[in-house]
């Protein structure tokens, strides 16, 4: 039997002990605060990320260089037959397009097989557990992608606490931070097809939960989805929203943290909640 490697980067969310129980290789990302550069799990903590936040601190992250992702492939096929790469969606970062097109090339043509991914955060953690169950199972590599590529499908809403970490970060201007702030609006973020894009805004907490689960739930039946609440340092929001949407989706709903990636563009205190595709396979 082919020893596979599984890879992700580390916008899924996943601890080095996480990672390292489920045997799943991470490529770590590196983390920019007020143009120092660290690297995610390794130079900084999430705590560290989340004073950085609160401070008012411009933080961005970036992606991993080409050569630090050659080199990971080749380290692993050092002691694996393939590697299965899943990167952060297309539609948010360069590296999935650019690890696609390496892929091509020798000499990782038709040992490492890269998903034109549109998930982000920790479902990827749970599609690399699916991929490991399938080759198990007796696919291969391509037909995992394929059925990934075809099947596979995220929508989750993402609410900021506030917009600090958003304007600082240069994704919204500080006039519409401060024009939202005065308002008192609640952007509502939606995560679909791998992009991020607003989906309503509201002006209240309670209205801003409603209006996520019914976009959650819209056209779709419950049953065919993985359902989840991820929060940034704000569990108890986030064990208010599990109560409201495992009742409207008849679900159980999986809770975890968002880590140092997302964190650093969405801000403490912000939650998501959503849902991904069950594969049938």
């Amino acid at each position: 039997m082919k020893k596979i490697a599984f890879l992700c980067d580390s916008s899924a969310d996943i601890s080095k002990e996480e990672a390292e129980e489920l045997s799943i290789h991470v490529i770590r990302m590196p983390i920019i605060i007020d143009g120092v550069s660290y690297t995610e799990a390794e130079t900084i903590s999430d705590h560290a990320i989340i004073e950085a936040l609160n401070a008012n601190k411009k933080v961005t992250t970036t992606q991993p260089s080409l050569g630090e992702i050659l080199a990971m492939w080749k380290q692993l096929l050092e002691t694996h037959d393939e590697v299965f790469y899943l990167p952060l969606s297309r539609e948010l970062s360069g590296t999935c397009r650019n690890a696609i097109q390496m892929a091509k090339e020798e000499p990782f043509l038709g040992k490492v097989i890269v998903v034109d991914s549109t998930f982000a955060c920790f479902p990827v953690v749970r599609m690399l557990e699916m991929a490991r169950d399938m080759y198990a199972k007796g696919y291969d590599g391509a037909e995992i992608k394929r059925k990934f590529e075809e099947e596979g499908e995220l929508f989750a809403i993402l609410i900021p606490e506030s917009l600090n970490a958003l304007k600082n970060g240069g994704r919204i201007s500080p006039a519409a931070a401060a024009l939202a702030g005065m308002l008192k609006i609640h952007p509502l973020l939606k995560v679909e097809h791998g992009g991020i894009d607003v989906q309503d805004k509201v002006r209240t907490l309670s209205k801003a939960y409603k209006a996520g689960i019914d976009a959650c739930l819209k056209d779709i039946n419950p049953d065919d989805y993985h359902w989840m609440i991820i929060d940034a340092n704000n569990r108890q929001a986030s064990d208010e929203l599990k109560i409201l949407l495992e009742k409207a989706c008849g679900q159980p709903v999986e809770q975890r943290d968002f880590k140092a990636i997302l964190l650093s563009h969405t801000g403490p205190g912000t939650i998501g909640f959503g849902r991904y595709k069950k594969i049938k396979y």
